[in-house]
């Protein structure tokens, strides 16, 4: 007697995965810019200095690396749901422990584990979503991942209404976290395992390498505009300190406007090419931003046209490499930006003064985009079209 075959594994809706990429996008956004607002009520609750202060961001960029690192390796022997929760669980709870924490080193542990939990699920939420949504998954990512940019603008403006109160901000950022978690327990995700033949996992080995040093440069300069902006607009306008400070959220707010802006220009044209046009177009803003009487509004046009390059750059490589080979070392790049983009900022104006930052910030998109243009032809070498890829990807729509 002939035995019925097993239906296929119910996978969860569009619409579900959609869900929860918002609320994790939001969640990431709001880790990431919840530190600095608090950091003088931190200094001031375990009695800091700079050297310990500098820990805590030092133990949030590390935890983010080890998180990614994790993630690449567990994601072939864990099922990506499992590994969202463990990842927003974590993140959840280093947020929730942080202001209650009655000693520094307790509050270092707290970032440690929060910036895991950042790691953990940045990489595979990504992955997962550029992945499940077919040709559309790019633009889909890239309207998504705007919600990283809203709360990483939002969550500061509650700090900066309750500025006493360490405990709001860390609990909706927790808060939301445990939503996330929620969602992910659920999520039904094939598992990704091993696909495709030796050739095709690594046929493009090259151009990944060089993705990867894409995104380090994308987001050396993402982080230089947010850590330098208000020291040049400082040194070189007559904006007072607040409003050097507050200039910083028009560049959030170009930077989300430009992801959704740029979503459906991705349904239309391959990742390739809006990484490139908008490196370039980066570069001449940010060398606007030296004429001081335009600087403030080209920083936030720089936001607005470099905010794509991102969720393109992981698209890029969705459709390159459908089995999702790489992309560890590609988020680990990237994570690296801020490393590379901050200290050559600061030897540049150490060595002239605070007007060389946009010149520095152009250099670096420039720089990108030139790599950007490496892969591109590196591609067209192997004689692969991006229809095609685009068309790969979404056959293997299904993987991790």
């Amino acid at each position: 007697m002939s035995r019925a075959p097993l239906a296929p594994a119910r996978r969860s809706s569009s619409a579900r995965l959609a869900v929860t990429g918002l609320v994790g996008f939001a969640a990431l956004g709001m880790l990431a810019s919840v530190l600095g607002p608090t950091l003088p009520l931190l200094q001031e609750r375990h009695r800091l200095d700079a050297f310990g202060s500098s820990l805590l961001f030092a133990a949030y960029a590390a935890g983010s690396a080890a998180g990614v690192v994790g993630a690449g390796w567990l994601r072939t022997r864990v099922a990506p749901s499992s590994l969202l929760t463990g990842g927003a669980a974590l993140l959840a709870l280093g947020c929730l422990a942080l202001p209650v924490a009655p000693t520094g080193s307790l509050a270092l542990a707290g970032v440690l584990v929060a910036g895991i939990g950042f790691g953990l699920v940045d990489l595979p939420l990504n992955t997962v979503l550029a992945r499940s949504f077919g040709e559309g998954s790019g633009a889909v990512l890239m309207a998504l991942s705007a919600a990283f940019g809203v709360s990483a603008v939002l969550l500061p403006f509650l700090v900066g209404r309750r500025p006493d109160d360490l405990h709001a901000p860390y609990l909706v950022c927790g808060a939301t976290a445990l939503v996330l978690t929620a969602l992910t327990a659920t999520l039904r995700l094939p598992h990704p395992g091993a696909t495709g033949p030796a050739g095709r996992r690594h046929g493009h080995r090259g151009a990944v390498l060089l993705l990867a040093a894409v995104l380090l440069g994308y987001v050396a300069v993402e982080s230089g505009v947010a850590g330098w902006e208000t020291t040049h607009l400082r040194a070189t306008t007559s904006l007072s300190e607040s409003g050097s400070a507050s200039a910083v959220s028009l560049f959030w707010i170009g930077l989300i406007l430009g992801r959704l802006g740029a979503a459906p220009v991705l349904l239309r044209q391959p990742p390739g090419r809006l990484v490139i046009t908008c490196l370039v177009a980066g570069a001449a803003s940010a060398a606007a931003a030296a004429h001081a009487p335009s600087a403030v509004v080209a920083y936030a046009v720089t936001g607005l046209l470099i905010g794509p390059v991102f969720p393109a750059v992981i698209a890029w490589h969705a459709s390159l490499v459908p089995d999702g080979r790489g992309i560890t070392g590609v988020f680990a790049a990237g994570l690296a930006g801020p490393l590379v983009g901050g200290p050559l900022i600061g030897l540049a104006v150490g060595a002239t003064s605070e007007h060389a930052v946009p010149w520095v910030l152009a250099a670096m998109a420039l720089a990108a985009a030139g790599v950007a243009v490496a892969v591109a032809v590196t591609v067209a070498a192997r004689g692969v079209a991006p229809s095609t890829a685009r068309s790969r990807a979404s056959g293997h729509a299904a993987g991790a």
